[in-house]
């Protein structure tokens, strides 16, 4: 659950960021954007995963907000 929840989160962080890059680059007629957003975008869907995946997993013993 927690980690299909993470990948959703992710894919979804990484489709904003693409598109953020497709956005902008209708406007300085490059590719760059595209490839600079993607890739910004990809480092900040795992990073957004991987909290998200530790949210909703919890803590130890299953008890929220403990280490």
């Amino acid at each position: 659950m927690a980690a299909a929840v993470g990948g959703i989160t992710g894919a979804l962080v990484l489709g904003g960021f693409i598109a953020l890059g497709l956005l902008l680059d209708d406007r300085v007629a490059s590719i760059v954007p595209v490839i600079v957003l993607s890739a910004a975008g990809a480092y900040a869907a795992w990073l957004v995963g991987v909290i998200v995946f530790g949210a909703v997993r919890g803590g130890p013993n299953g008890q929220e907000g403990e280490a």
